[in-house]
Formats: C-alpha cells, sequence, structure tokens
C-alpha cells in the first residue's frame, strides 16, 4: 500500500489517540476543559426553545410587582421609598405572603422617608431586602442597606450569589447560598434573594433552609413564557382572560408588537401603580392573596440586570422568581456525571473508526443515523429533566468522521481543492464552480491588471460598537456584512478581507470581466439599498446611519500573498490606496460613494454620477476629480431628474467663481433633497465666498488632509 493511500487510515488513528489523551485528563479530576462551555450553552438554549410549549408554567405563587413604564411615568424613577411604602401597607391588606425587593436601598434619604420604609418593613415582616457583593463577589468590600433597614429587616440576601453568568452572559444556573462571609449576620455563609425568600416565605431560619434545600449549584428549569396581556394591570376585564402562548400571540398580534421577551414572562405582572392606585381586578386581588411577591423594575431604559436567556432578555426580578419556583418545586434540571460524558465521547471516537471501513454510502448512512440517535437521547433526557452534555462527544463523533471527508477531498486533487479554499470565502459561488473547473484562470503569483478596488466603511461604526456587548456586536456585524457581501457577490466582485466593520473588494480578478467599473459601481449601489433595507426590517439590532464607499480603478497587482501554510489572495498598488482615501473623502464632502473619474470614465454608458469636485487626499499630490454615483442609466427618479440640473448648475458657477450666482441654485436643489450633503456643503461655501471671497490663487482644489 502506498503511503499516501495509508495516510487516511493513520490519520484517523493519530487523531483518536490525540482526542483521548486530550480528555483522559478529566476523567481523573485534573481540570475540566472549556472548549465546548459556549457551544453547549446554545444547544442547552435550543432544547428549551423547542420544548417550549411542554414547559411547566410559573408557580402561580410568584408575582412580579413591576415597576413599568406607566409606573415611572407618574411617580419618576427611582420611585420615591414613601411609595413603596404605601405598596407594603397595601399588599399587606391583600393578604400577601412574602415581599422581596430587587431594589437596593444603599444611600441614607431624608430620615422620615427612610423610616416610613423601614416602619411599613416591620409591619409586613416577611419582607427581603438587598445587599450586594462587588461584580467579582469575592473582592471589596459589600454594600449594605441603609441602618434603618437593617434594624427594621429579618431577612436579606444578594443578588449577585443566586444567578450565575456562564462564559456566554447567558443565566442558566443558580445557587441559593455561596461560601461568602454573611456582611449582615457574620456568619460564613452567605445567601442568596431566592434563600432569604424561602426562609421569610417558610418562616425558617437560614440554616434550616439550607439544609433542606441544599447549596449545590443547580441548572435552572425554566418555566413557559406566556403573553400577559398589557392590560393585565387591572385597567380592564381582559385582565382576568387566561394568560396566550407566546407565539399564538406573535401570530394573532397586529399592531404595537415588541420583541417576544418584553411581552412575555412565566410569572404574572402586575404593575405597581395599579396597586398604588387601587385598581387591581377581582383576579388580581385573588392571586395576591398568600402570594411571593418580587418588586422590580421592566421600564424600558430604568432596569440594569437584564440578562439574557433561552427566550431572550428577562429582567433580574424573574432570574429570582424561577429560582424560587425550582426550589419549592424541587424539580431544577440535573446534570449527569462528567464520567458518562468521557465516556459516550470515547464511543463516539472509536464507533467513528469503525465507520470507515464500511462502504461510503453504507458508512454516511450509519454516522446519520447514530448522530440522530444521539440528538433523540438527548430530548429524551431533556423529558426526564436532565441536561446531557451533547456537545463534546457530538464534537468527537462529526470531526473524527470528516477523516472520511479527508480522504475523499484528496481524490478531488490538490489543485481544485486549493482554488476552492482559496475562492470560496471571497467570490460568488457560480465564479468558484468556475475556476475549480478551469484552475488555469488563477495565475498562481502576481500580475499586472486593470482592477476596480472597492472599500466599505459603516459610519459612527464606533459608537454603535460601544453600546452593545461582545455577542451582539457579532451578531450586527455578521447580519450586515453577509447582505453587503451578498451584494457585491450579485455584480460579480471579489472580497478582498473584512477589517472590522470594512469590505475590501475588487473586480476584473480572478476572472476577466470587462464592465468592472460599472459593476463596482452598482454594487455600491446595491450595499446603500440593502443597508436601508435591514434598518427597516432588521429587529433587535441597531440601525447604520450610513456607509462611506470609496471606488477607484488603475493597473494594481493582484496575486497569491503570504506563505507556503497560508495563501491569500489579495490586490497591492496605489489604487488600492486611493480607494481607501476616497472611502474616508465622503466625510468631508457629506457624500456617501465616491468613485474616481478614471472609475466613472470607464461605466458612463450605465451610470450617471454628480460632479463633486476636484480633491487632493492623502498621499497625492496631484489633484483628482472625484464624482458620487446617483442611480443606474434611464432608471433615475423624478426627483434627480427635477434636482441634478439644478445642482450642476451650481457646481458650475461655483467653479467659475460666480458664487452669488451658484448660491440659489443650491438652495433650490435643498428644497428637493433637503439633508443632501454635498449641496449643503457648496452652499454654505458658497455663501461664505460670496461675502469673503477665497484667495486668487486657490485653484478650486479641495485640499483634504483627513485620511
Amino acid at each position: 500500500m502506498p503511503p499516501q493511500d495509508r495516510f487516511p487510515k493513520i490519520f484517523s488513528w493519530l487523531y483518536a489517540v490525540v482526542l483521548v489523551g486530550l480528555y483522559m485528563p478529566m476523567l481523573f479530576g485534573l481540570g475540566i476543559n472549556g472548549v465546548f462551555t459556549n457551544v453547549q450553552g446554545l444547544w442547552h438554549d435550543f432544547m428549551f426553545k423547542v420544548q417550549r410549549v411542554e414547559l411547566k408554567p410559573g408557580d402561580k405563587r410568584l408575582i412580579l410587582l413591576a415597576v413599568d413604564d406607566e409606573t415611572v411615568r407618574k411617580h419618576g424613577f427611582p420611585l420615591p421609598r414613601t411609595e413603596y411604602a404605601q405598596a407594603l401597607d397595601k399588599m399587606k391588606a391583600l393578604g400577601v405572603d412574602t415581599v422581596i425587593f430587587d431594589v437596593l436601598f444603599l444611600e441614607k434619604q431624608k430620615p422620615e422617608v427612610d423610616a416610613a420604609l423601614a416602619d411599613a418593613t416591620k409591619r409586613f415582616g416577611r419582607v427581603v431586602h438587598l445587599f450586594a457583593f462587588p461584580n467579582s463577589a469575592a473582592e471589596g468590600k459589600p454594600s449594605l442597606p441603609i441602618p434603618a433597614l437593617l434594624k427594621s429587616g429579618r431577612y436579606f440576601g444578594s443578588p449577585n450569589v443566586d444567578y450565575i453568568r456562564s462564559t456566554d452572559d447567558h443565566i442558566r444556573t443558580f445557587q441559593l447560598f455561596r461560601d461568602l462571609p454573611d456582611p449582615v449576620t457574620g456568619k460564613p455563609v452567605a445567601p442568596s434573594v431566592a434563600a432569604a425568600a424561602l426562609a421569610a416565605h417558610e418562616g425558617k431560619s437560614m440554616e434550616e433552609i439550607r439544609a433542606t434545600y441544599g447549596d449545590d449549584m443547580r441548572v435552572i428549569n425554566l418555566r413557559r413564557p406566556v403573553h400577559w396581556d398589557r392590560h393585565e394591570t387591572g385597567a380592564s376585564a381582559a385582565a382576568d382572560a387566561r394568560p396566550v402562548e407566546c407565539a399564538q400571540f406573535l401570530r394573532e398580534a397586529r399592531t404595537d408588537v415588541k420583541t417576544e421577551d418584553e411581552i412575555c414572562s412565566p410569572f404574572r405582572r402586575i404593575s405597581m401603580l395599579d396597586l398604588l392606585d387601587g385598581k387591581l381586578s377581582p383576579a388580581q386581588r385573588d392571586a395576591l392573596k398568600g402570594s411571593i411577591v418580587i418588586i422590580g423594575s421592566t421600564a424600558l431604559g430604568f432596569y440594569i440586570d437584564k440578562f439574557p436567556t433561552a427566550f431572550g432578555d428577562a429582567p433580574g426580578p424573574e432570574l429570582h422568581l424561577h429560582a424560587i419556583d425550582n426550589s419549592l418545586n424541587g424539580d431544577a434540571m440535573r446534570s449527569p456525571l462528567r464520567l458518562y460524558t468521557l465516556l459516550g465521547l470515547l464511543a463516539a471516537v472509536l464507533l467513528t473508526y469503525w465507520l470507515q471501513k464500511l462502504p461510503p454510502s453504507i458508512g454516511a448512512a450509519s454516522a446519520g443515523a447514530a448522530f440522530l440517535g444521539w440528538v433523540l437521547f438527548a430530548f429524551w433526557m431533556f423529558h426526564r429533566g436532565v441536561i446531557v452534555e451533547f456537545v463534546p462527544p457530538a464534537f468527537a463523533f462529526v470531526s473524527s468522521y470528516l477523516v472520511l471527508v479527508v480522504h475523499r477531498a484528496r481524490a478531488e486533487g490538490a489543485e481544485k481543492k486549493q482554488i476552492k479554499s482559496l475562492f470560496g470565502q471571497f467570490v460568488a459561488p457560480e465564479v468558484v464552480a468556475d475556476l475549480a473547473a478551469d484552475p488555469s484562470k488563477v495565475k498562481l503569483g502576481g500580475e499586472k491588471r486593470e482592477l476596480t478596488i472597492f472599500f466599505l466603511d459603516i459610519a459612527h461604526f464606533t459608537n454603535i460598537s460601544e453600546k452593545m456587548d461582545a455577542t451582539e456586536l457579532i451578531q450586527f456585524l455578521n447580519r450586515y456584512l453577509s447582505a453587503l457581501s451578498d451584494a457585491i457577490f450579485e455584480r460579480h466582485g471579489t472580497i478582498d478581507k473584512y477589517i472590522g466593520d470594512c469590505i475590501m473588494a475588487f473586480w476584473n480578478a480572478p476572472v476577466e470581466n470587462k464592465d468592472h467599473r460599472a459593476d463596482a459601481i452598482l454594487a455600491a449601489l446595491d450595499c446603500q439599498r440593502v443597508i436601508g433595507e435591514l434598518n427597516k426590517t432588521v429587529k433587535g439590532l441597531p440601525e447604520i446611519p450610513a456607509a462611506r464607499i470609496g471606488i477607484s480603478s488603475g493597473v494594481a497587482t493582484v496575486g497569491l500573498t503570504g506563505t507556503q501554510k497560508k495563501l491569500q489572495y489579495t490586490v497591492i498598488g496605489d489604487e488600492v490606496n486611493l480607494a481607501s482615501r476616497l472611502e474616508g473623502a465622503n466625510k468631508f464632502f457629506g457624500s456617501k460613494i465616491m468613485i474616481s473619474e478614471a472609475t466613472y470614465a470607464g461605466a458612463k454608458d450605465r451610470v450617471v454620477a454628480r460632479f463633486l469636485g476636484r480633491a487632493r487626499v492623502v498621499g497625492k499630490e496631484t489633484p483628482i476629480a472625484v464624482y458620487e454615483p446617483l442611480g443606474e442609466k434611464d432608471k433615475l427618479g423624478a426627483e434627480w431628474t427635477k434636482g441634478l440640473p439644478l445642482y450642476e448648475k451650481g457646481v458650475a458657477a461655483f467653479e467659475a467663481r460666480r458664487y452669488a450666482e451658484a448660491l440659489p441654485a443650491f438652495e433650490e436643489f435643498l428644497k428637493v433633497f433637503p439633508k443632501d450633503g454635498p449641496a449643503s456643503l457648496y452652499r454654505n461655501l458658497s455663501r461664505d465666498y460670496a461675502a469673503i471671497p477665497p484667495d486668487a490663487a486657490w485653484d478650486g482644489v479641495f485640499n483634504l488632509t483627513a485620511k
């Protein structure tokens, strides 16, 4: 057997040995590999999503008293402590069993205000107040409630003890106690909000609660979210109707539909405003009798503790209620011993080695059946209240089975494989197929070629990114960059690279394209259209205010660069720098797309553009004429048909230094396009120069100093 034929078999053995060696230490407790943690978290969320209808509803005894938008509009934020005191007295009169404040009272206010809340707490009795550890929950000094509450209150818990963040920032587990000193009692174990609530509800000490419920980490058994009518506050008889399933509500809703996590909740929500104003419905009054109520904010923009779960972002109070619910009903999800996971992983590796001995079609069918069986087993265990570690064995199985794919791929030929690997991410699929069929179209090296270079950059991206966490930022970039890349591919462009929020692309390589200038310009117009459509249709992500695009054409060097182990098909040359500078020059002119004179000259038969001016960009001594494309020829709208002659008249007068004549032309144009950037620039310059003309030596070239 030739060495190359033995390679797949040797590789599979080596892979199995390495994989087993990687995970064997876990059998002996030498550490837990966190490589799959985030992916396992996604699987965990997926299980809850697909099983949502079959999940248990929230315990009817648990209620969220919401400081909602209506409450904030009337009483302001933060809610005055006297209103909280009044709410406690009203709930006591209604027969509420336990009240939990998901509100920190850390700073003293007027003595009479603090005394009112403290006295109401004492009168009610079963009230839980918060103390807080620093974010690390292990460093720094804990924050305690005001002295008046420490004296009058009996139950205290920490909000950053019970629910625990996963590495992807989602909340999937909780813990009733933590091995940290209790700053209120001085005892060595700190209780969570849920533990304090259980102690208040059952009238037991923390030691008894710990003995009853334990202090181990548990997986949250999420309750089924339902839609509570926005009038559940008691403003109408609809408040007494049974809550509607989220999916059904979203199907039937016609207007004012928010995101699911804002309109759905596993636990009944009652507005604090309706409690204070005495507008509770009979059903709500009945629900409050003997209930455990948590007070927290749900007003948009006013609650900070908003955490991702399988069903979307949830306010912190709901997570506390989940921990209480799971504890009261004793049905938190369980995780199997890690030993079982490791045994499953080893079995997966050995199974794929055996599958390689089968014919390809039978082996593929068997592998599919085995994987499906593992999925069904995970679902079956979920119904039994167990979250299996699905991902590590699945990864071991799939990655090991890829040896078969490697074996088949080698038979296709190294040259075609290299072409597909190099260009699959950067050009349209039909181009990849063309190159794979005829690799001679790609010169493995560099060549001088007439190219059109394209740079796209999202405006104000820094400001956008600062408002998102890492997960949201990646989701944002993937959504927009995918759509923009598709627009480039549809116009036969090649993606060179992604630089953060920037896309660099080029035309006329690797496949020749005689209309590369026009295609690049039309791709830019398509990208602007795509951004507008995404801003209207994509929910849950910020809008892009604008995207700046620079395009230049000329001779550049294109080819494969890098090392023997990693090659990249890229373009190098002065035109690349010019396209990048034109992208940035949009900021000066207020334009969205800027193309060089060379680019426009080769596309005039297909594209209409307007003259922006002559500019000397950074790094260039010779000024160039720059243009902004407006649309495809014979497809301009009525507004541009009317406005373009006015703009051109104004520019011609400006170029001839007849600034008083140019000013009314631009002002008339701006009546058609009030927010047009280039016209606004020229109007302002015309007004200024009509009053104080520029130096006679000025040649009409704009010297741009910013990149």
